[in-house]
Protein backbone atom coordinates (compact mmCIF):
# COMPACT_ATOMS: atom_id res chain seq x y z
CA UNK A 1 0.00 0.00 0.00
CA UNK A 2 1.51 3.05 -0.74
CA UNK A 3 1.33 5.92 1.82
CA UNK A 4 -1.18 7.94 -0.51
CA UNK A 5 -3.66 5.21 -0.07
CA UNK A 6 -2.72 4.48 4.05
CA UNK A 7 -3.24 8.08 4.85
CA UNK A 8 -6.86 7.85 3.16
CA UNK A 9 -7.72 5.11 5.24
CA UNK A 10 -6.77 6.50 8.13
CA UNK A 11 -8.71 9.81 6.95
CA UNK A 12 -11.51 7.29 6.80
CA UNK A 13 -11.05 5.94 10.51
CA UNK A 14 -11.71 9.50 11.02
CA UNK A 15 -8.08 11.22 11.23
CA UNK A 16 -7.56 14.56 9.94
CA UNK A 17 -4.71 14.88 7.24
CA UNK A 18 -2.50 15.92 9.48
CA UNK A 19 -3.09 13.55 12.26
CA UNK A 20 -2.64 10.76 9.48
CA UNK A 21 0.26 12.07 8.57
CA UNK A 22 1.90 12.36 11.70
CA UNK A 23 0.96 8.97 13.31
CA UNK A 24 2.25 7.51 10.02
CA UNK A 25 5.52 9.25 10.73
CA UNK A 26 5.40 8.48 14.31
CA UNK A 27 5.03 4.54 13.10
CA UNK A 28 7.74 4.80 10.70
CA UNK A 29 10.26 6.33 13.04
CA UNK A 30 9.30 4.03 16.39
CA UNK A 31 10.47 6.79 18.51
CA UNK A 32 11.26 10.17 17.52
CA UNK A 33 11.73 13.76 19.43
CA UNK A 34 8.32 16.14 18.57
CA UNK A 35 11.15 18.49 16.77
CA UNK A 36 11.65 16.07 14.31
CA UNK A 37 8.13 14.56 13.86
CA UNK A 38 7.72 18.09 12.39
CA UNK A 39 10.11 17.22 9.58
CA UNK A 40 9.15 14.27 8.88
CA UNK A 41 5.33 14.55 9.06
CA UNK A 42 5.08 17.88 7.10
CA UNK A 43 2.60 18.83 9.91
CA UNK A 44 3.41 22.83 10.95
CA UNK A 45 5.63 23.88 13.51
CA UNK A 46 2.47 25.31 15.06
CA UNK A 47 -0.26 22.59 14.89
CA UNK A 48 2.59 19.63 15.84
CA UNK A 49 1.31 19.65 19.58
CA UNK A 50 -2.29 19.98 19.23
CA UNK A 51 -2.31 16.44 16.42
CA UNK A 52 -0.01 14.96 18.93
CA UNK A 53 -2.37 15.57 22.56
CA UNK A 54 -5.62 14.27 19.92
CA UNK A 55 -3.45 11.02 18.60
CA UNK A 56 -2.82 10.29 22.33
CA UNK A 57 -6.08 10.93 23.78
CA UNK A 58 -7.59 8.73 20.93
CA UNK A 59 -4.94 6.02 22.35
CA UNK A 60 -2.61 6.29 18.47
CA UNK A 61 0.94 7.18 20.03
CA UNK A 62 2.12 7.86 23.85
CA UNK A 63 4.54 11.06 24.14
CA UNK A 64 7.02 11.37 27.24
CA UNK A 65 9.93 13.47 28.31
CA UNK A 66 13.18 11.82 26.64
CA UNK A 67 16.54 13.26 26.09
CA UNK A 68 16.02 15.16 23.36
CA UNK A 69 13.28 16.87 25.03
CA UNK A 70 9.29 15.49 24.22
CA UNK A 71 9.55 12.64 22.76
CA UNK A 72 6.54 10.47 20.75
CA UNK A 73 6.80 6.75 20.09
CA UNK A 74 3.82 4.72 18.49
CA UNK A 75 2.81 1.58 19.78
CA UNK A 76 1.91 -1.63 17.68
CA UNK A 77 -0.59 -0.05 15.39
CA UNK A 78 -2.49 -3.83 15.25
CA UNK A 79 -3.09 -3.80 18.84
CA UNK A 80 -4.18 0.13 19.62
CA UNK A 81 -5.94 0.00 16.05
CA UNK A 82 -8.08 -2.80 17.09
CA UNK A 83 -8.71 -1.02 19.75
CA UNK A 84 -10.05 2.27 18.04
CA UNK A 85 -12.27 -0.26 16.11
CA UNK A 86 -14.26 -1.62 18.81
CA UNK A 87 -15.07 2.00 20.71
CA UNK A 88 -15.69 3.73 17.96
CA UNK A 89 -15.51 2.53 13.90
CA UNK A 90 -17.51 -0.64 14.68
CA UNK A 91 -18.80 -0.66 10.84
CA UNK A 92 -15.77 0.19 9.55
CA UNK A 93 -13.49 -2.91 10.86
CA UNK A 94 -12.31 -4.28 7.15
CA UNK A 95 -10.64 -0.43 7.03
CA UNK A 96 -9.42 -0.87 10.40
CA UNK A 97 -7.62 -4.10 9.49
CA UNK A 98 -5.86 -3.10 6.74
CA UNK A 99 -5.10 0.30 8.02
CA UNK A 100 -3.58 -1.63 11.17
CA UNK A 101 -1.54 -4.39 8.79
CA UNK A 102 0.46 -1.86 6.87
CA UNK A 103 1.16 0.31 10.30
CA UNK A 104 2.31 -3.11 11.17
CA UNK A 105 4.77 -3.83 8.72
CA UNK A 106 6.63 -0.58 9.80
CA UNK A 107 6.32 -1.28 13.37
CA UNK A 108 8.11 -4.29 13.26
CA UNK A 109 11.28 -3.00 11.70
CA UNK A 110 11.84 -0.32 14.36
CA UNK A 111 10.42 -2.28 17.93
CA UNK A 112 13.35 -3.61 18.51
CA UNK A 113 14.95 -0.01 19.26
CA UNK A 114 12.27 1.18 21.65
CA UNK A 115 13.65 0.71 25.28
CA UNK A 116 15.10 1.97 28.94
CA UNK A 117 11.51 4.56 28.37
CA UNK A 118 9.56 5.86 31.10
CA UNK A 119 6.35 7.04 30.51
CA UNK A 120 3.06 7.54 32.43
CA UNK A 121 -0.36 7.36 31.05
CA UNK A 122 -4.07 7.92 32.04
CA UNK A 123 -5.41 5.68 29.83
CA UNK A 124 -6.59 1.82 31.67
CA UNK A 125 -6.55 0.12 27.98
CA UNK A 126 -3.00 1.20 27.17
CA UNK A 127 -1.73 0.47 30.93
CA UNK A 128 -3.12 -3.18 30.48
CA UNK A 129 -1.55 -3.58 26.88
CA UNK A 130 1.79 -2.87 28.45
CA UNK A 131 0.79 -5.36 31.52
CA UNK A 132 -0.09 -8.13 28.27
CA UNK A 133 3.23 -7.34 26.79
CA UNK A 134 5.38 -7.44 30.54
CA UNK A 135 3.81 -11.06 30.90
CA UNK A 136 4.71 -12.03 27.67
CA UNK A 137 8.34 -11.13 27.75
CA UNK A 138 9.18 -12.48 31.17
CA UNK A 139 11.68 -15.24 31.38
CA UNK A 140 12.38 -16.00 34.77
CA UNK A 141 9.90 -13.68 37.45
CA UNK A 142 6.37 -12.11 37.35
CA UNK A 143 4.60 -10.66 40.13
CA UNK A 144 1.39 -9.44 39.09
CA UNK A 145 -1.11 -7.48 41.71
CA UNK A 146 -4.29 -6.45 40.30
CA UNK A 147 -7.86 -6.36 41.35
CA UNK A 148 -9.82 -9.76 41.04
CA UNK A 149 -11.95 -8.59 38.07
CA UNK A 150 -9.06 -7.73 36.03
CA UNK A 151 -7.48 -11.53 36.16
CA UNK A 152 -9.73 -13.21 33.24
CA UNK A 153 -7.45 -10.59 30.53
CA UNK A 154 -4.36 -11.53 31.77
CA UNK A 155 -4.95 -15.52 32.84
CA UNK A 156 -4.00 -16.83 28.87
CA UNK A 157 -0.93 -14.77 29.04
CA UNK A 158 -0.21 -15.90 32.68
CA UNK A 159 -0.55 -19.52 31.79
CA UNK A 160 1.18 -18.95 28.52
CA UNK A 161 4.16 -17.23 31.03
CA UNK A 162 4.17 -20.48 32.86
CA UNK A 163 3.94 -23.20 30.58
CA UNK A 164 7.37 -21.06 29.71
CA UNK A 165 8.89 -21.79 32.91
CA UNK A 166 8.69 -18.44 34.52
CA UNK A 167 7.64 -18.14 38.23
CA UNK A 168 4.57 -16.53 37.73
CA UNK A 169 3.11 -15.12 40.96
CA UNK A 170 -0.59 -13.01 41.04
CA UNK A 171 -1.00 -11.23 44.23
CA UNK A 172 -5.22 -10.46 44.24
CA UNK A 173 -6.54 -7.70 45.32
CA UNK A 174 -10.47 -6.98 46.49
CA UNK A 175 -12.63 -9.79 47.02
CA UNK A 176 -11.00 -13.02 48.45
CA UNK A 177 -10.46 -15.94 45.67
CA UNK A 178 -11.78 -18.58 48.10
CA UNK A 179 -14.89 -16.66 48.51
CA UNK A 180 -16.23 -17.08 45.18
CA UNK A 181 -14.57 -20.25 44.44
CA UNK A 182 -12.02 -19.84 41.92
CA UNK A 183 -9.72 -22.35 41.08
CA UNK A 184 -6.48 -21.49 38.99
CA UNK A 185 -3.77 -23.29 37.29
CA UNK A 186 -1.41 -25.28 39.53
CA UNK A 187 1.68 -23.16 37.87
CA UNK A 188 0.53 -20.17 39.29
CA UNK A 189 1.48 -18.98 42.89
CA UNK A 190 -1.29 -17.37 44.47
CA UNK A 191 -2.06 -14.86 47.25
CA UNK A 192 -4.36 -12.36 48.40
CA UNK A 193 -4.04 -8.48 50.05
CA UNK A 194 -7.38 -6.72 50.94
CA UNK A 195 -5.87 -3.67 49.29
CA UNK A 196 -2.97 -2.62 47.56
CA UNK A 197 -1.30 -0.72 44.35
CA UNK A 198 -1.98 -2.26 41.03
CA UNK A 199 1.81 -3.32 39.35
CA UNK A 200 3.02 -5.94 36.98
CA UNK A 201 6.86 -6.58 36.97
CA UNK A 202 8.65 -8.63 34.69
CA UNK A 203 12.27 -9.40 35.45
CA UNK A 204 14.63 -6.27 35.30
CA UNK A 205 13.16 -5.60 31.95
CA UNK A 206 9.16 -4.33 31.95
CA UNK A 207 7.36 -2.91 34.83
CA UNK A 208 4.01 -0.95 34.92
CA UNK A 209 3.09 0.91 38.72
CA UNK A 210 0.08 2.37 40.15
CA UNK A 211 -0.85 3.96 43.30
CA UNK A 212 -4.58 5.53 43.18
CA UNK A 213 -4.90 8.68 44.58
CA UNK A 214 -7.02 8.80 47.76
CA UNK A 215 -8.37 12.03 46.65
CA UNK A 216 -9.05 11.27 42.75
CA UNK A 217 -11.19 8.77 40.57
CA UNK A 218 -8.74 8.22 37.92
CA UNK A 219 -5.35 7.22 38.68
CA UNK A 220 -2.12 6.82 36.04
CA UNK A 221 0.02 4.47 35.35
CA UNK A 222 4.31 4.41 35.44
CA UNK A 223 5.07 2.38 32.43
CA UNK A 224 8.84 1.77 32.21
CA UNK A 225 11.69 -1.01 30.73
CA UNK A 226 14.25 1.30 32.23
CA UNK A 227 16.16 -1.84 34.45
CA UNK A 228 17.17 0.25 38.00
CA UNK A 229 13.33 1.40 38.42
CA UNK A 230 11.52 -1.92 36.96
CA UNK A 231 14.41 -2.79 39.97
CA UNK A 232 13.07 -1.23 42.57
CA UNK A 233 8.70 -2.10 41.46
CA UNK A 234 9.93 -5.39 41.94
CA UNK A 235 11.91 -4.84 45.54
CA UNK A 236 8.63 -2.85 46.42
CA UNK A 237 7.05 -5.96 44.89
CA UNK A 238 8.85 -8.31 47.12
CA UNK A 239 7.28 -6.81 50.40
CA UNK A 240 3.83 -6.71 49.19
CA UNK A 241 3.94 -10.25 47.95
CA UNK A 242 5.34 -11.38 51.51
CA UNK A 243 3.14 -9.59 53.92
CA UNK A 244 -0.14 -11.33 51.56
CA UNK A 245 -1.68 -14.44 52.53
CA UNK A 246 -0.72 -17.68 50.61
CA UNK A 247 -3.78 -19.08 48.56
CA UNK A 248 -1.58 -21.66 46.75
CA UNK A 249 1.79 -22.32 46.19
CA UNK A 250 3.01 -23.57 43.12
CA UNK A 251 5.46 -27.20 43.64
CA UNK A 252 7.77 -28.96 41.89
CA UNK A 253 11.23 -28.25 40.25
CA UNK A 254 12.55 -26.61 37.89
CA UNK A 255 11.74 -22.88 39.28
CA UNK A 256 12.66 -19.62 38.22
CA UNK A 257 14.26 -16.82 39.94
CA UNK A 258 15.45 -13.38 39.16
CA UNK A 259 17.93 -13.71 41.59
CA UNK A 260 19.80 -15.36 44.51
CA UNK A 261 18.01 -13.18 47.02
CA UNK A 262 14.64 -14.06 45.75
CA UNK A 263 15.90 -17.64 45.76
CA UNK A 264 17.38 -18.15 49.29
CA UNK A 265 14.00 -16.85 50.34
CA UNK A 266 12.07 -19.39 48.55
CA UNK A 267 14.81 -22.48 49.78
CA UNK A 268 16.62 -21.65 53.11
CA UNK A 269 14.77 -23.70 54.80
CA UNK A 270 15.35 -26.32 52.31
CA UNK A 271 19.31 -25.45 52.12
CA UNK A 272 19.51 -25.72 55.93
CA UNK A 273 18.08 -29.03 56.36
CA UNK A 274 20.29 -30.56 54.02
CA UNK A 275 17.93 -30.77 50.68
CA UNK A 276 20.44 -30.80 47.68
CA UNK A 277 19.97 -28.01 44.87
CA UNK A 278 21.73 -27.08 41.21
CA UNK A 279 20.72 -24.50 39.21
CA UNK A 280 21.90 -22.90 35.43
CA UNK A 281 22.73 -19.00 36.20
CA UNK A 282 22.47 -16.74 32.99
CA UNK A 283 23.94 -13.50 33.88
CA UNK A 284 27.38 -11.94 32.79
CA UNK A 285 30.89 -11.70 34.35
CA UNK A 286 31.34 -8.83 36.88
CA UNK A 287 35.02 -8.46 35.49
CA UNK A 288 34.62 -8.82 31.99
CA UNK A 289 30.75 -7.75 31.31
CA UNK A 290 30.87 -11.00 29.27
CA UNK A 291 27.66 -12.63 28.66
CA UNK A 292 27.19 -16.61 29.72
CA UNK A 293 25.79 -19.35 31.87
CA UNK A 294 27.50 -20.87 34.74
CA UNK A 295 25.73 -24.47 36.00
CA UNK A 296 26.73 -26.64 39.08
CA UNK A 297 25.47 -27.51 42.51
CA UNK A 298 24.27 -24.84 44.78
CA UNK A 299 26.88 -25.61 47.97
CA UNK A 300 26.70 -22.00 50.06
CA UNK A 301 24.13 -18.88 50.31
CA UNK A 302 24.77 -15.97 52.26
CA UNK A 303 22.58 -12.92 52.14
CA UNK A 304 23.65 -10.00 54.91
CA UNK A 305 24.10 -6.20 55.09
CA UNK A 306 25.14 -3.88 58.25
CA UNK A 307 21.79 -3.80 60.48
CA UNK A 308 20.48 -6.13 61.89
CA UNK A 309 17.15 -6.72 60.03
CA UNK A 310 15.57 -9.72 58.88
CA UNK A 311 16.59 -9.91 55.12
CA UNK A 312 14.15 -12.37 54.17
CA UNK A 313 11.61 -9.39 53.69
CA UNK A 314 13.72 -6.29 53.21
CA UNK A 315 16.69 -6.16 50.35
CA UNK A 316 19.74 -7.46 52.15
CA UNK A 317 23.22 -4.85 50.79
CA UNK A 318 24.65 -8.24 49.63
CA UNK A 319 22.92 -11.68 48.56
CA UNK A 320 24.52 -14.83 46.71
CA UNK A 321 24.99 -18.40 45.96
CA UNK A 322 28.02 -20.47 44.91
CA UNK A 323 28.07 -23.04 42.35
CA UNK A 324 30.70 -25.77 41.87
CA UNK A 325 31.09 -25.84 38.36
CA UNK A 326 33.43 -27.67 36.04
CA UNK A 327 35.63 -24.83 35.80
CA UNK A 328 35.76 -24.45 40.33
CA UNK A 329 33.30 -22.51 42.43
CA UNK A 330 31.60 -19.31 40.83
CA UNK A 331 29.66 -17.00 43.17
CA UNK A 332 26.85 -15.28 42.12
CA UNK A 333 24.54 -12.19 42.77
CA UNK A 334 21.88 -10.24 41.21
CA UNK A 335 21.65 -7.91 38.86
CA UNK A 336 23.66 -5.19 39.59
CA UNK A 337 26.62 -7.29 41.81
CA UNK A 338 30.05 -5.96 41.19
CA UNK A 339 32.14 -8.12 44.32
CA UNK A 340 30.64 -11.84 43.44
CA UNK A 341 31.94 -13.40 39.81
CA UNK A 342 28.90 -13.34 38.33
CA UNK A 343 25.96 -11.20 38.12
CA UNK A 344 22.72 -13.02 37.00
CA UNK A 345 19.60 -11.72 35.06
CA UNK A 346 18.11 -15.71 36.32
CA UNK A 347 18.69 -18.86 37.66
CA UNK A 348 16.72 -22.00 37.14
CA UNK A 349 16.96 -24.20 40.03
CA UNK A 350 16.04 -28.32 40.34
CA UNK A 351 16.77 -30.90 42.77
CA UNK A 352 19.58 -33.37 42.43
Amino acid sequence: MTDPELLRKLQDLGLTEYQSKAYVAAVQAGQIPLSELVDESGVPQGRIYDVIDNLEDIGLVEARSGSRGKEVSAPSPQTVLEDLKRRRVSDLSETVSSAASSLEELHQRTERELTDFVSMVKREETALRHAKSAVNTADYWLTVCIPNDRYAELEPALVNAADRGVTVRVLFTGTDPNEVGREFPERLRIRHRAAADTFVVADCAYGIFSSKHPAQDQQSYIISQESNLVLLFQNYGEQIWNASRVIQEAAGFPQRYLDPWRTIIDLRERFDDGERFAAIVEGRRTDTHETGTWEGPIVEYDAGGPVDVDYMRSPPTYASVTLDTEDGPVKVGGWKATFEDVAATGIEVWQE
